[in-house]
This record gives structure tokens, C-alpha cells and sequence, in this order.
């Protein structure tokens, strides 16, 4: 477990580093491919409008600020201090969006949640953190909760997983819920349906 929380912590100091450097280090305001991953993953939520929505992995909020518009509420986590101020100057007080400083799964809110969303987290996760966050997961699709989990499918140079096995592996523990393979040539998303389990 000590191992864990020393490369929990190295994790944090590489993210505060990269928003230190950037307040948007990944481009999410003006990438294509950001633009067509939002469209992707709010299309793959259920067209009714929705309750609480668990957003895991805001960083500077700008998904969050399409999701909120689905959404009675957003709980948006993340485990960076500097992206959630950015998040906060972003998302200008927005009352039904909650930011939330927390870590996945360990940190997670349990809900009540009729969707969680979870887009470019689980391959940042060693893998039995990723374990542990795919049995959280399993609990809230038995609770009747929609998932909808999105991974870039390139290599990275520090991340302990490729988005492709994340979901190789979410489709394989959660299948009995998958509902939807939207793969993509840069990303994969897998929508998993609690109310069809």
C-alpha cells in the first residue's frame, strides 16, 4: 500500500507541474479531437435529462460545462488542486455543479448516481487501483447507474495502462452492462447500462 500512495503522490506532482506550466495543458478549449470526444461521450448518455451525475477526472472543468447542461447536478472530482481551481474560475459558480478534490476509486463518492462518467482517468490507475475502481463501478450499474468510460488509444510515456486495455478489461468484468462499443480511431468509449443488466 506504501508503494501505492509514493506513486499516487508522484502521479499528483506531475499533474500540479503540467497545470503549473499551462492552465490547459492537454488542450481541451481548442482540440478537434477534444471537440468530437465531448460530442461522442455526451451522445452516448441516455437522452432523458438526468439526475446526479458523477464526473471523474474534470481537470479545468470544460466537459463539465457541457455535461452540466444534461444534468439536474455534476459532482466533477479530481485529485489535482491546481486543475480544480481552474475548474472553479472556469465554471464561474455554477449551482448545480459541485468540484470536488478527491481520488478514484478510493476517494468516490457513492451516489446515488444515474450516470458516472469517467473520460481519460482509468489508464492513469495502477492496475489495482483499476481493479478496485471496476468493482466500485459494477456496484453503481447494480444500482441502476449508466457508465461511460472514455481512453485516448495512443502509448503513453507515464501511464501504467493503454487506454485499449482499460477497456479491453471493463468490457470482459463488466459485460453483462455493455451497451455500447463506440471505438474511434483515436479513442475508445464503452457506454455500460445498468438499467439493461
Amino acid at each position: 500500500m506504501a508503494c501505492a500512495a509514493a506513486a499516487g503522490d508522484r502521479e499528483l506532482e506531475r499533474f500540479e507541474r503540467l497545470y503549473a506550466a499551462s492552465a490547459d495543458p492537454w488542450r481541451y478549449r481548442t482540440s478537434a479531437y477534444e471537440r468530437q470526444k465531448y460530442a461522442d461521450t455526451i451522445a452516448a448518455l441516455p437522452s432523458r435529462r438526468l439526475g446526479p451525475v458523477l464526473e471523474v477526472g474534470c481537470s479545468i472543468g470544460v466537459f463539465t460545462q457541457s455535461l452540466a447542461r444534461r444534468c439536474e447536478r455534476v459532482l466533477a472530482l479530481d485529485f489535482s488542486p491546481r486543475a480544480l481551481e481552474l475548474a472553479r474560475e472556469r465554471l464561474g459558480g455554477r449551482a448545480n455543479v459541485e468540484l470536488r478534490r478527491g481520488r478514484f476509486p478510493e476517494q468516490a463518492p457513492t451516489g446515488p448516481w444515474d450516470a458516472v462518467v469517467c473520460s481519460e482517468v482509468l489508464y492513469y490507475l495502477q492496475p489495482e487501483s483499476l481493479a478496485r475502481a471496476i468493482g466500485w463501478l459494477e456496484a453503481r450499474l447494480r444500482g441502476g447507474a449508466t457508465v461511460v468510460a472514455v481512453s485516448w488509444r495512443g502509448t503513453g510515456v507515464d501511464e501504467p495502462l493503454r487506454g485499449d486495455d482499460v477497456h479491453d478489461l471493463l468490457a470482459r468484468a463488466l459485460a453483462r452492462w455493455h451497451d455500447l462499443d463506440g471505438r474511434r480511431e483515436g479513442y475508445r468509449l464503452d457506454r455500460f447500462d445498468g438499467n439493461g443488466g
